[in-house]
């Protein structure tokens, strides 16, 4: 096997390059290697050779391990680190690419090596590192066959979704994973796996791969102690299927379909390579499920290899010239790599802390600064009586007021009695008893004054069944009239009533309420002078409505109508009102069917048009009908 690889230090693309000798010895070679360029000639000028630079190319006697240590090994310590990783073989069928990723048993490829290289770098990094990590290793198996995903390691006939979070980071809900802890346990399940990948044979390949397959390895890698931090890193190893020529690989029915997917999605990796390199706004990834897959290797955040296989044969020419081209154009894109790591919350970080020593005095928990809120109560009634009106309210509180200051008064009397009749040892003089019988009199009389000067208050009635139902209801009806309406009209005579109080010094008379349906004679007046002019208004209408125009200008517009619809194109009919462009096309072709029209009556003739529709017509554009 042969590969090249390129290395550069602004993240570009590593391409490999492996060409294999001619199968035949009387196949001549196209290609001729100079140290890491390989020149082609040029089909347009036969004279001329074009030349492709590369970071290494290697022949039929490099080695795999060789290729794996000089190319992918070093891309592998960027997974450790939380970054990804891709590596891609790519080239056209029969080319050697499954070989190079897979291998043999004796010869293995990249895969196997690349599992078994990971679980050796994490084994150095735990002798290395200060700190204590804790590692797990998934994988997931893959295939893209005739534009569907297809899961290798749990086999389904459903074409499994590709979506994106918010991270931009391309994910596959459904996709089976399995956590190995070694090289020996990732065979057991990729064996079998590899089996499932669809392969069917060909006139150029026996076991020719007709599907791409994608095999995803997920490291995490995560802090035994503070700050817990965690590391996520992914590894794409991508088998992309050669592109073909059907005329020489004889491909026909089902073979056919899968070689025309095949190459579909090879050009939309061309097209997204192309619009990368020219810098283009809008970058074609979700034309195809590969490129889909591939956007973070292919102009995203990932370290990429690529292994680019050829055929020397000149019988490949065209082939290999398409294979060096886009190796060449993939050298060109520039990844911004990014480091995915995490940090534990606060609070699980205080959790792995060590337990505070009991001699020292703990602090006390705060407080919680706000309790946890109520729901909210539905309003309750404080007033018993939520029909009565504002003025009778009011009188009730003003006579409890009035009253409990004078029961009051009278409290505070008697016990200054009291106290001077205790204080004193000998009894009190008759003069001053009479001094406070007198106040006694007095408050007496004023109390009776405002018992005779208060207004009579209605009394209340006992609250029947239906009246305790609505003061329960009354935060749930919409519509108080009906309540009030169903209250005695007595009530309402004795709430007139009420609005003359006696004035005292406690009360101030209130302004005047309005009842419900009182009507300001402003208001009269205005409604008055808005009907009148209505009135007006409408006669006017009535006025207009009679008047007819003068007859000759009136026959003069009909005329012109008329020989409006006889000589104007579908353009001018439009200019009509209420003709749109699909009832003048309707004009006019009756018209070349059928002759010109002689009267309002032939236009009942066309399709569509109603006797209710025509009368717009005519009076919308000022014709009448006699």
């Amino acid at each position: 096997m042969k590969c090249a690889i390129i290395m550069w230090e602004d993240f570009r693309t590593n391409n490999l390059l492996y060409y294999k000798p001619a199968l035949k010895t009387d196949d001549k070679s196209c290609v001729f290697v100079d140290g890491k360029s390989v020149e082609i000639f040029n089909h347009r000028n036969v004279n001329e050779n074009i030349k492709y630079d590369f970071s290494a190319v290697y022949d039929i006697n490099t080695h795999q391990q060789t290729i794996y240590q000089e190319c992918v090994k070093p891309q592998l310590l960027h997974s450790l680190n939380g970054q990804n990783v891709s590596i891609f073989a790519y080239g056209p069928t029969g080319a050697g690419k499954t070989h190079t990723m897979l291998g043999s048993a004796t010869d293995p490829g990249v895969i196997p090596r690349v599992i078994n290289g990971i679980f050796h770098l994490i084994e150095e990094q735990k002798k290395t590192d200060t700190m204590e990590w804790s590692e797990s290793v998934k994988f997931s198996y893959l295939e893209i066959y005739n534009e569907k995903v297809m899961d290798l390691l749990d086999p389904k006939d459903t074409d499994l979704p590709i979506r994106e979070d918010t991270d931009k980071n391309i994910l596959i809900p459904g996709l089976a994973e399995k956590e190995i802890h070694s090289f020996d346990e990732f065979k057991t399940f990729f064996g079998p796996a590899s089996n499932n990948r669809t392969v069917a044979a060909t006139k150029l390949n026996e076991r020719s791969s007709r599907s791409h397959s994608i095999l995803l390895l997920k490291i995490k890698r995560t802090q035994k102690s503070a700050p817990y931090k965690t590391l996520h890193g992914k590894i794409y190893l991508i088998d992309l299927a050669g592109s073909e020529d059907n005329r020489r690989t004889g491909n026909k029915g089902i073979r056919l379909k899968e070689s025309g997917a095949i190459n579909k999605s090879l050009f939309v990796l061309g097209e997204v390579v192309d619009a990368i390199n020219c810098c283009l706004p809008r970058i074609p990834y979700r034309n195809s499920k590969l490129t889909r897959l591939l956007q973070d290797s292919i102009g995203g955040s990932c370290h990429s290899v690529m292994i680019t296989n050829i055929a020397p044969e000149e019988r490949y020419y065209y082939d290999t010239y398409c294979t060096l081209n886009f190796a060449s154009k993939s050298k060109k894109i520039v990844n911004s790599t990014v480091t995915r790591e995490t940090v534990a919350p606060r609070n699980e970080i205080l959790a792995h802390k060590t337990p505070m020593i009991p001699e020292q005095d703990p602090v006390p928990a705060k407080k919680p600064r706000l309790t946890a809120k109520e729901p909210d109560k539905p309003p309750q009634m404080m007033d018993p009586a939520p029909f009565l009106s504002p003025l009778l309210r009011r009188q009730t509180r003003l006579e409890d007021t009035v009253n409990r200051r004078l029961e009051d008064l009278e409290k505070n009397l008697l016990e200054q009695m009291k106290k001077m009749t205790e204080g004193q040892q000998n009894p009190p003089n008759e003069e001053m008893m009479t001094q406070l019988k007198g106040y006694l009199e007095v408050s007496k009389q004023q109390l009776q004054q405002l018992a005779v000067n208060t207004p009579p208050v209605t009394p209340k009635r006992k609250l029947n069944d239906l009246d305790n139902d609505r003061l329960k209801d009354v935060t749930n009806t919409k519509d108080d009239s009906a309540v009030i309406k169903d209250r005695p009209r007595k009530n309402l005579k004795k709430i007139k009533s009420a609005s003359c109080i006696s004035d005292t010094p406690l009360y101030a008379p209130q302004p005047r309420l309005f009842k419900k349906g009182f009507k300001s004679t402003a208001v009269s007046e205005f409604i008055e002078i808005t009907e009148s002019i209505e009135e007006k208004t409408e006669k006017k209408k009535e006025s207009t409505n009679t008047k007819n125009f003068n007859p000759e200008l009136q026959q003069k517009m009909n005329t012109e109508f008329i020989e409006k619809l006889n000589i104007s194109s579908v353009k001018d009919l439009q200019t009509l009102q209420t003709v749109g462009a699909k009832r003048a096309k309707l004009i006019f072709e009756w018209r070349e069917n059928y002759g010109l029209f002689s009267s309002y009556e032939d236009l009942k003739a066309i399709p569509g048009f109603t006797d209710k529709y025509i009368g717009n017509l005519l009076k919308s554009n000022f014709v009448t009908v006699t």
